[in-house]
């Protein structure tokens, strides 16, 4: 279950999956800080799946265009409803301004989704498939883009992210490295490269005592004549090399 942050008028606002592990009814809380590292101060909940109508409502995501607030969110789920989700927020980033307006970004097989904007369009991340097995696991990062924020966003082939089965290929699993996906925001160095934190695991040490060990990883992004992105070669990778300029 994830959670972002962001600066919002000046404060440090923490958007967090409100929900415990198998929660029936999950949904999107609010913490805010004056300071990056804290302490924060829970404001309580957006809201639950139940008052939204979008079942399992957790991995927020905050994005600010055009002087308007918006909240991303949403994860698995096989029903109709389910998928990834967009709504405005009010001007104080604290709650939904119209939940009715909430539009459908992508389908059920997706989660933890992150936007990234680059050349006029607006990159939508987001990953499929099992986090959670251990060295059998075979999560992986697909991506789509827009002209517009709010979508409609369709991969390298010009399947919309709303039909289940989308979404081009830019990483997955290797044979040192498995279950690569869950990004965060992604970075944009002095040199002008683009880097993506995300979590995967050594195969060799994937899980201890039934807990998948996910590691923090961190790879250059490397932008296609086409406009499209591949994660390093489109699997984690295996050598050292030299860190972002920040």
């Amino acid at each position: 279950m994830g959670a972002d942050i962001a600066v919002v008028n000046g404060r440090y606002h923490l958007y967090y999956s409100y929900s415990t592990w198998g929660d029936a009814d999950p949904g999107i809380g609010l913490a805010i800080s004056s300071y990056p590292a804290g302490p924060f101060i829970d404001a309580g909940k957006l809201f639950l799946s139940s008052e939204i109508g979008v079942p399992n409502s957790i991995d927020p995501f905050y994005y600010e265009e055009g002087g308007k607030k918006y909240l991303f969110w949403g994860s698995y789920n096989s029903l109709a409803a389910q998928g990834t989700y967009g709504v405005e927020l009010t001007d104080d980033g604290r709650r939904v301004k119209d939940p009715a307006q909430k539009i459908k970004i992508a389908a059920g097989d997706f989660e933890a989704v992150n936007i990234f904007k680059k050349d006029g369009y607006c990159y939508f991340f987001g990953s499929k498939n099992n986090c959670c097995d251990g060295a059998a696991s075979v999560y992986q990062v697909r991506v789509g883009r827009s002209s517009n924020l709010m979508g409609p966003y369709v991969d390298k082939a010009g399947k919309n992210l709303t039909e289940r089965g989308a979404g081009t290929l830019v990483l997955q699993r290797n044979s040192k490295f498995s279950g690569p996906g869950h990004n965060a925001r992604l970075i944009t160095d002095k040199k002008g490269q683009d880097w993506m934190l995300y979590h995967a695991m050594d195969v060799n040490r994937a899980m201890i005592n039934t807990v998948n060990q996910r590691a923090l990883m961190l790879d250059k992004i490397n932008w296609g004549t086409d406009g499209w992105p591949l994660v390093n070669d489109g699997t984690p990778s295996t050598d050292k090399m030299k860190m972002p300029e920040l």
